[in-house]
């Protein structure tokens, strides 16, 4: 039975249930009231649930007109006889699928307006040989994927204890079981080229990795629902495979150093990760107006940050001799350190 939240009106129960069984209990403000039912079925019992948390008015009509469902509609003129329904209207908003699906085509228009024609992509697109992406920028890719996910944790911890919606919330903990410690992967492939977890621990991220990193940690703590329209994009919703592994294994990159990275892809695309917003957003029965307009100005900021992320990969390793970012602490500094951990 799917609700229709945008009905004029909704149905909840006037006071508290107290018992299912044997009879319905329900207590008022006032007293007590007891709905003896002499027979039970799923349906009834659902219907009782339902209207704890409230009906829409056309499931109320459906319910009773329909004559396979008599049990619940004796339920539903019992509880009206006796005043406990009470009618109101819902809040004025949009269901999750249809927000998301609005918020999906500007996201896309977005992407290709920035994104798709920054100078990463566009090189990954075209390239045909290893002169047309310089190697750094092939390994300052794994390094800032490898610092965005080690700090994976900052964005997608604090979504786990979401308590507005059990399902939103067990679907997110699914993901971050199977996602977790995916920087190990990376790891691999970096120390293939001589980049150890010593090094990276010593190492900054390029400023445009932190940002997005900060803006989704911001998002996850303050605004979850907008946070969860980024996961799509961030897990490549809508893809076979990784543009950027396409490109790297076309160009002729060791396919030794590379099968980390692939089989992290990999991970995400069996596990069906970029069609976690959708399963999300299906689980959302209402997002307000309020709501959505602030989700759509927040996707601006997100595509130009994501679209800044690639771009200063490149900016950054495309013209680099070096390719860590090491953090130096000056000699009054570490004197100061080393005398505070005696």
């Amino acid at each position: 039975m799917e609700a229709k939240a945008f009905d004029k009106y909704e149905y909840r129960l006037a006071g508290e249930c107290l018992s299912f069984t044997p009879s319905v209990l329900i207590q008022t403000t006032d007293n007590e009231i007891e709905i003896n039912v002499l027979q039970r079925n799923s349906e009834a019992d659902e219907l009782i649930r339902r209207l704890i948390h409230g009906i829409s008015e056309s499931e109320i009509i459906q319910i009773e007109t329909d004559r396979r469902k008599d049990v619940a509609s004796k339920i539903l003129i019992a509880l009206k006889d006796n005043g406990l329904l009470r009618k109101h209207a819902p809040p004025k908003g949009r269901s999750g699928k249809e927000v998301l699906l609005e918020i999906e085509d500007l996201s896309n228009k977005l992407l290709y307006k920035t994104l798709y024609k920054n100078i990463f992509w566009e090189k990954c697109s075209k390239a045909k040989t290893q002169d047309d992406i310089p190697l750094n920028v092939i390994y300052g890719m794994i390094i800032e994927n490898y610092h965005f996910l080690h700090r994976e944790s900052y964005f997608d911890a604090p979504v786990l204890s979401y308590v507005s919606n059990t399902e939103v919330r067990l679907a997110m903990n699914e993901f971050y079981a199977e996602e977790y410690g995916h920087d190990e992967l990376l790891l691999k492939s970096l120390e293939k080229v001589g980049i150890s977890r010593e090094d990276l621990a010593q190492t900054a991220p390029l400023t445009e990795t932190m940002a997005l990193c900060n803006a989704l940690a911001y998002w996850a703590h303050n605004d979850p629902l907008f946070f969860f329209t980024t996961l799509g994009i961030l897990e490549g919703k809508d893809i076979k495979q990784d543009s950027f592994l396409d490109a790297a294994y076309r160009i002729g990159v060791s396919p030794d150093l590379l099968s980390p990275v692939k089989a992290h892809s990999d991970i995400n695309l069996n596990g069906k990760h970029g069609t976690l917003t959708r399963k999300i957003f299906s689980k959302i029965p209402i997002i307000t107006e309020k709501d959505f307009q602030r989700m759509k100005a927040q996707t601006h900021l997100f595509i130009e940050l994501y679209d800044q992320f690639y771009s200063g990969i490149w900016k950054f390793y495309a013209n680099s001799h070096s390719l860590l970012r090491q953090i130096k602490l000056s000699s009054e500094r570490d004197r100061i350190g080393s005398h505070n951990c005696k």
